[in-house]
């Protein structure tokens, strides 16, 4: 069954994966969430993936990753498909969360849930 579920995401992945925008076009649009947090940039980003990187939506992702830029901090997950944007502010953090394409709502939900706790 559990094999099932990660062929099946997988598959999902590549397809959606051939037409999806990258990070930098996505940017372009509204974030699903965004959220301020009186944590520092890197330490709302740790929370975020650590967060990530020890729950399971549908399977195990070993994809998350930080990528620094500049002052920012970006938190990817699912093969870049979905991301968190931490910038900091004057007192915290600023957090944008985005998806590359629409996904099943029990992924985005899990995922920001995830975010949202560690503001």
């Amino acid at each position: 069954m559990n094999l099932f579920r990660i062929s099946t995401l997988a598959g999902i992945l590549l397809l959606c994966g051939c037409q999806a925008p990258t990070p930098d076009q996505t940017r372009q649009q509204p974030p699903l969430f965004q959220g301020q947090s009186l944590r520092t940039a890197p330490q709302l980003s740790d929370c975020i993936s650590r967060g990530w990187s020890a729950t399971q939506v549908v399977a195990q992702d070993t994809t998350t990753h930080t990528q620094p830029d500049g002052d920012q901090i970006s938190v990817f997950t699912w093969e870049d498909s979905i991301f968190a944007d931490v910038s900091p502010q004057r007192k915290g953090a600023d957090v944008k969360f985005f998806t590359t394409f629409r996904m099943a709502p029990q992924v985005i939900a899990d995922r920001e849930g995830i975010v949202k706790r560690c503001l």
